[in-house]
């Protein structure tokens, strides 16, 4: 096998194990997947600044407001209440940090995302097991027995 054959399985294999570990996630573990991919982004972009280079610098920056996005998006604001709402608003502080660091290329805004989202992810991770692993329609029962 040669090395462009080797890779092209490599790169099939590692799009397959992506798409199965979304497929097969807790809505805590697909959040948690999005804050990792998110440090991961903000830290790429921050080491692009240094670097100056720009261009990589907008792709990565713009997967990290493609991530807030979808954290911001995907709040439950009728059932998250109070939380939902503090949630929606540093996602979008964040989100309009991260435009502002980028249009500046600094990157000590960046530094300050990333204490933001390295304390909501370790939040996170900080969550009771039984809601860790709970599925989406036994978080949903789990709501609506405390609202009745």
């Amino acid at each position: 096998m040669n090395a462009y054959t080797r890779n092209r399985f490599a790169t099939q294999y590692a799009k397959n194990f992506a798409e199965t570990s979304v497929s097969e996630a807790t809505p805590h573990k697909l959040v948690s997947m999005l804050y990792a991919a998110l440090v991961k982004n903000l830290n790429l972009t921050k080491a692009f600044m240094a670097q100056k280079k720009f261009a990589d610098k907008a792709k990565v920056s713009n997967k990290a407001l493609a991530i807030l996005l979808s954290l911001k998006t995907g709040l439950d604001m009728e059932k998250g209440e109070e939380v939902a709402d503090n949630l929606f608003q540093l996602y979008d502080y964040c989100y309009r940090r991260l435009v502002e660091a980028s249009a500046k290329n600094d990157p000590a805004m960046i530094d300050e995302l990333l204490l933001h989202v390295k304390g909501l992810q370790e939040a996170w991770d900080d969550m009771p097991d039984q809601i860790k692993y709970a599925e989406k329609h036994q978080l949903e029962t789990h709501v609506s027995r405390k609202s009745a």
